[in-house]
This record gives C-alpha cells, sequence and structure tokens, in this order.
C-alpha cells in the first residue's frame, strides 16, 4: 500500500480551483488498487471539505484530511479529527494585534468563517482564493467559538513586511508557536507541533507504512516539511524553485494539465 500526500492550491486544483477529469479518473484508479489519498492543505477543515464535496472527491469514505498545515488531521470514515491542535484565542489576538500595528492585514477564523477587524484588499484576495465568508469587526473575540487553529497574515507585494513580523514575534512565539509562509503573501501562526510533515509521520505511524512508501506532492514553500518526511517528494512543475530543489521527481505538466494523474496511474499499477 502506497500513501499519496498533496496539496490542493496549485497541485492537485487547477487555477480555477476545480479536479480534471482525467486527474479524478486517475485518483480512482489510484484508490481502486487499495492506496490511500490525502489532501494536505494550509486551508481551513470546512473549506476543504467543501473542496472535497465540490470535486468529487467526498465519494471516497475512508478520505483522510490535513488542514491548517497540519493543526488538524480529519478521518472522513470516522466523521472525526485524529489530530487536533489549537491557538490560545489570546495568542491570536496578540498576533493580529501585532501585525496591524505594522500596518499587515491579519485574520483568524471562526469554526466557519474567517474574522478579521477590517474589509481590505488582502481580505478581498483571500475570498476570492478559498471561497471563504469573512466576519469584520473590532472584536475579534467575540466571534471566535472556539479557540482558532491559526492566524494569518497577509501582504501583497511586499512578503519583506511578513517577514519583519516573523522576527519581531519570534522570541514571544518560542515553545508554543510556529510559523510558515505558505505563499509570499501568505504567514502562517501555528501551535509548534503542528506542521505537514508532523502529519505525514502521524499518518504513516496510523496505518503501519514505511515512508519509502509514502508519497507527497507540492508547489509551495510550506510543503517544505512534507515533501522531505516522505519518501518520495513530487515538485510540480509549477512550484517554486526552492521545491523543486529538494524534490526527488517533477513532474512533466503543471497543475492545469493533469501533472500528477501519470504519477498516480503508475502507483495504481504496481
Amino acid at each position: 500500500m502506497h500513501l499519496f500526500f498533496t496539496d490542493l492550491d496549485g497541485t492537485l486544483l487547477t487555477d480555477e480551483k476545480q479536479i480534471t477529469p482525467k486527474t479524478l479518473e486517475a485518483i480512482d484508479a489510484y484508490i481502486s488498487a487499495g492506496n490511500k489519498f490525502i489532501i494536505t492543505s494550509g486551508r481551513p477543515f470546512n473549506n476543504i471539505r467543501e473542496v472535497a464535496k465540490r470535486t468529487g472527491l467526498d465519494r471516497y469514505q475512508d478520505l483522510l484530511l490535513i488542514c491548517y498545515n497540519g493543526s488538524v488531521i480529519y478521518d472522513c470514515g470516522a466523521e472525526k479529527p485524529l489530530v487536533d491542535l489549537r491557538l490560545d484565542p489570546k495568542d491570536a489576538l496578540h498576533i493580529i494585534d501585532t501585525a496591524e500595528e505594522m500596518g499587515i492585514h491579519c485574520q483568524t477564523y471562526s469554526s466557519t468563517k474567517v474574522v478579521c477587524r477590517r474589509h481590505d484588499p488582502e481580505s478581498d484576495y483571500y475570498a476570492h482564493q478559498t471561497q471563504m465568508e469573512f466576519i469584520y469587526d473590532d472584536d475579534i473575540l467575540s466571534h471566535l467559538d472556539e479557540a482558532p487553529h491559526k492566524a494569518l497574515a497577509i501582504s501583497l507585494g511586499d512578503s519583506g513586511r511578513l517577514k519583519k513580523l516573523q522576527q519581531k514575534l519570534a522570541p514571544w512565539m518560542k515553545g508554543k508557536l510556529t510559523t510558515v509562509f505558505s505563499c509570499p503573501e501568505y504567514l502562517e501562526f501555528v501551535d509548534h507541533r503542528s506542521g505537514k510533515g508532523s502529519a505525514v509521520k502521524y499518518v504513516c505511524d496510523l496505518y503501519n507504512v514505511p515512508v519509502r512508501d509514502a508519497y507527497a506532492a507540492g508547489d509551495a514553500n510550506n510543503d517544505f516539511s512534507m515533501l522531505s518526511a516522505a519518501g518520495n517528494s513530487i515538485a510540480m512543475i509549477n512550484g517554486s524553485d526552492e521545491v523543486k530543489a529538494i524534490a526527488s521527481i517533477l513532474t512533466e505538466k503543471d497543475n492545469n494539465h493533469d501533472g500528477l494523474a501519470d504519477i498516480l496511474f503508475r502507483l495504481a499499477g504496481e
């Protein structure tokens, strides 16, 4: 049995946020051969579940969803989280306050929506990318019906501002939070035990599958830990140069042209 971990945006999904018929056929062949297919993304749980439903992946009852860059591992078959790591709401508020003092958009999440203080180009950009709904209110904590899984700072066109925020908060975060760039515009704050790589190791242990039989596919720098943890790392041809440099496999086609399909078909035949 193989395990196949895949990022969503820029990897499994096209730029129009769809899965092509050929790639769906390849996933079906791969799973039908007795392998496990695991979605691994920085997106929130409800958003990933909506993507799975919209693209037809929800037909697979035992699908695993790794959400919030490894803070949540959800078993769709058992309908329960296997891992659920959260931020203290006051810590999320401190991150937002610090970011806003530096003129940087920052948001966190309720169980169903994005929560931030004001509507701006960054919130519009994120809403367009994820199709998630927003709550805009100065009183962030009043809208958190449960402890959030992450905070997200966004800077369009100037990742240097996010690096300064990261550096400023680093001493305060030590031992409890960690950060990851999911793309040049997004700096994510999560529990220090989180990470796509940690999730890969957890799932390999869960199914008693050696890492040499685990495949991981990604395109962005928040995929580093996942690609490093899996025995077989796949970089999308449309991925960042940094991701391509560490991968053992490079796709021949990009995310818009069934980049993962041939690999999945090959694994289905093994």
